[in-house]
């Protein structure tokens, strides 16, 4: 299908993330052929979210195709809410009834067409006020640091990973809070795309604690240094509406800005795929070029 003509933006992810990635997301559109049993429609419509969960649980803990596999049901669950609620609501008026599926499918044509496209090109992809794959997020509670601890030969190494961790969390935090304040769509989308990697880095770390040594230097540096420029952009675009600057020079700095985020993307893609593949990685030129990038632009 798209993965004959599409090329993805990240070449470190493997085409089968993506090729899985894109069928989860598919997998929504089971709704209407098996509408045609003689089952109950409140049981067949929550019932398709357990094809993209069935790919969830068969792909790798916080990989691609299992980050986007839980978007997928989210998107299930919107359809499921809305036709039952439709279904409930104006079951006495047909018009009424006919009318709100046609404006149901066509939200999820939308909504299922723009997940294709982009997830066909290895972006990350999320769904309008999508919380389900946050609530299946790895996140350690005090119970799992024990057993994290098997990990570390030294126990101050291990202190360390912990509070890297936890500090990445706060970051996360930081970051989501400036991205919300953006008002340039771009931006906003570069943002949740750092994010939404960041967290994906998160998890493969937890997964694989003895790999910490090789993000050690990017989470010392990047996830830090994004939320200063985020804090930072917005400062400076909160006196720029004030001044009344040029539309050149806010442009200018949305143009660095992008560039920036873009570059901290990549990195920190990068260094995910490193622990992935269990590589060495060094990181001083990269960090180098983004301290003369982040001076170069005005932050």
């Amino acid at each position: 299908m798209a993965s004959t003509f599409l090329k993805s933006d990240d070449p470190t992810l493997p085409k089968e993330e993506i090729t899985w990635a894109r069928r989860s997301h598919l997998t929504t559109l089971l709704t209407y052929p098996l509408a045609l049993l003689p089952f109950p429609f409140s049981w067949i419509v929550p019932g398709i979210a357990l094809f993209p969960l069935a790919i969830c649980i068969s792909r790798k803990k916080g990989s691609y195709s299992a980050i986007q596999s839980l978007e997928a049901i989210y998107l299930q669950a919107i359809l499921s809410f809305g036709y039952i609620g439709f279904g409930s609501a104006f079951s006495e008026d047909r018009v009424l009834l006919v009318f709100s599926y046609i404006l149901m499918t066509l939200i999820h044509g939308s909504l299922l067409l723009v997940s294709v496209i982009k997830v066909s090109y290895g972006k990350n992809h999320k769904y309008p006020f999508s919380f389900i794959p946050r609530l299946f997020r790895s996140v350690p509670g005090r119970e799992n640091w024990k057993a994290l601890r098997e990990n570390f030969s030294k126990k101050e190494e291990f202190q360390e990973f912990k509070s890297s961790i936890e500090n990445l969390d706060n970051l996360n935090q930081r970051i989501n809070l400036q991205i919300e304040e953006i008002n340039d769509a771009k931006l906003r989308s570069t943002g949740r795309m750092v994010v939404e990697s960041l967290e994906s880095l998160r998890s493969g770390l937890l997964d694989n604690p003895g790999n910490y040594r090789i993000a050690r230097q990017f989470l010392n540096y990047f996830p830090q240094t994004t939320a200063d420029l985020l804090e930072k952009y917005n400062s400076v675009e909160s006196k720029n509406k004030n001044l009344s600057s040029s539309v050149e020079q806010i442009e200018k700095r949305k143009e660095n800005l992008n560039q920036l985020m873009e570059d901290i993307f990549k990195t920190s893609e990068d260094v995910r795929s490193k622990i992935l593949a269990s590589e060495n990685l060094a990181l001083d030129v990269e960090i180098s070029s983004m301290r003369k990038n982040i001076e170069y632009g005005g932050y």
